[in-house]
């Protein structure tokens, strides 16, 4: 069965799984309910949490929902699973 994972926004560069990911799991990422891409998961990765949907560069934001949402503590690869271990929150005023 295809993964599947929900992006917002072009500029975002994470998306919200809707299934539970293993790693090498295809993940079908649809923007705004259209196919917009599939990318291989790295990690596992639990129902309603995020994944790269781009490379993303050590102090590089971190948008969901075209929202500022953190800043990524390390290099984080295509596919990778995007939380607390490799973001820091940031607080938007």
């Amino acid at each position: 069965m295809q993964k599947r994972a929900l992006l917002m926004d072009e500029k975002d560069n994470v998306a919200v799984v809707l299934d539970h990911v293993n790693s090498g799991d295809i993940v079908s990422i649809s923007l705004t309910g259209e196919s917009y891409k599939e990318i291989i998961a790295v990690d596992d990765i639990d129902l309603y949490h995020k994944i790269a949907v781009k490379e993303i560069k050590k102090e590089e934001e971190i948008y969901k929902y075209s929202e500022i949402i953190g800043k990524a503590t390390e290099d984080i690869s295509l596919g990778k699973h995007v939380h607390i271990n490799n973001i820091e929150s940031v607080m938007v005023l």
